[in-house]
């Protein structure tokens, strides 16, 4: 404290340790799309834009499937998405290696230049918001591209949603197994499209990201999409049988090499499938990502200060508290954060200090099994008064 002279009362305002940590959005969609007659003030080609609602979608064009995969998000939900606009192949549905490229896309370091998938991880730096489900539709397909969207998701602790391409069971089963951390799902979806008047299919990676933005809005990124219903679709591009209870349908069969498909039942066309390809659970793998971004994020302001013991129990202070907050919404079953004293005193002099955290993760209640026993006993009754 100064040592000025001062007769009267002072008041210093200290920083506060504890103040609690913000969680991160899970829900912003990140899309790489073509469409050549769109609007390039709006849409410049592999620069990150963000659109917030339907309206920027008459600057989308007609070609390509920039519009399209507009249309299918927001005929789910309304989202923040963030656009890169690449080259438009000649023919889209059978593009060269070289327009797979540039939809892949490169980073010149020495530019500062991102295109094409690449680009996404400069969203954040450009527009504020980091990507968290990764779509490509029309093109996602192609091994190329898939493995491409799975990397780049890696980076940006996002979720790829790959789609399959429909040539057949064994193809589409053999395909999945060729990645990790990717959503997979195979079933293209049939729209109406109103602009041309009569009814489309087409992949249906963006209808699966604007679903899971509703179920994230509606219960939580930390809830399933699966066995939820999709809005707007009168059907699908593959014929994928459903039985409730059946260990053999399509449905199941899909579902057991964990490929999530679209089924219809009950009247209604619904997303069916939990698991990412290694089968790990959807909505686990999205707590972890949220839930570590938001401690990583909190915690970039206290990087470069004294290790002092107050400072140790503060962050572990911070963090416990947002575990039980995370509790209480229903996030997470538990969790608790502390501190190793013999891996940190290894550390003394080193510059680093270590907080260990674990999770605890609510099980997707995938299988529900009902036992029927039959019981003679209630017989009885009919005989005696």
């Amino acid at each position: 404290m100064t040592t000025e002279y001062l007769h009267g009362v002072e008041q210093y305002f200290l920083e506060n340790p504890v103040k609690p940590i913000k969680i991160l959005s899970a829900s912003t969609i990140g899309l790489v799309a073509t469409a050549d007659d769109a609007d390039a003030s709006v849409f410049p080609l592999n620069v990150p834009v963000i659109v917030s609602s339907d309206k920027l979608i008459a600057k989308a064009g007609t070609k390509g499937t920039l519009r399209a995969a507009l249309q299918d998000i927001y005929r789910q939900t309304g989202a923040i998405v963030v656009v890169i606009r690449v080259p438009e192949p000649q023919d889209q549905s059978q593009p060269t290696a070289e327009e797979l490229a540039e939809i892949i896309g490169t980073v010149d370091n020495e530019a500062g230049s991102y295109t094409g998938l690449k680009a996404l991880k400069a969203a954040e730096a450009n527009v504020g918001v980091r990507p968290r489900l990764i779509i490509a539709p029309e093109f996602s397909h192609f091994a190329d591209v898939g493995a491409a969207m799975e990397s780049e998701a890696k980076k940006l602790n996002a979720t790829a949603i790959v789609d399959g391409d429909e040539s057949g069971f064994s193809n589409v089963i053999n395909a999945a197994k060729q990645y990790q951390e990717v959503f997979f799902v195979n079933g293209g979806i049939e729209v109406l499209d109103t602009a041309l008047k009569q009814k489309v299919k087409r992949k249906a990676s963006a209808t699966v990201a604007g679903h899971i933005v509703r179920v994230d809005f509606n219960e939580g990124y930390w809830h399933s999409p699966s066995n939820r219903k999709l809005y707007g679709i009168s059907g699908t591009s593959e014929v994928v049988d459903h039985a409730i209870g059946s260990f053999t349908s399509k449905a199941n069969q899909y579902n057991k090499n964990n490929v999530a498909t679209i089924v219809n039942q009950q009247g209604g066309w619904f997303l069916y499938g939990n698991r990412l390809c290694n089968g790990t659970m959807l909505p686990h793998q999205r707590v972890r990502y949220i839930v570590g971004d938001s401690i990583l994020y909190a915690h970039q302001e206290l990087v470069d200060r004294n290790i002092t013991r107050d400072y140790v129990e503060a962050v572990k202070s911070r963090v416990n508290a947002l575990l039980d907050r995370l509790k209480v919404r229903k996030v997470i079953s538990g969790g608790a954060c502390w501190v190793d004293e013999e891996l940190n005193i290894a550390d003394i002099g080193t510059g680093q200090v270590t907080w260990d955290y674990d999770l605890g993760l609510y099980d997707v209640a995938e299988r529900l099994t009902f036992r029927q026993h039959i019981n003679k006993d209630y017989n009885e009754q009919i005989f005696t008064s």
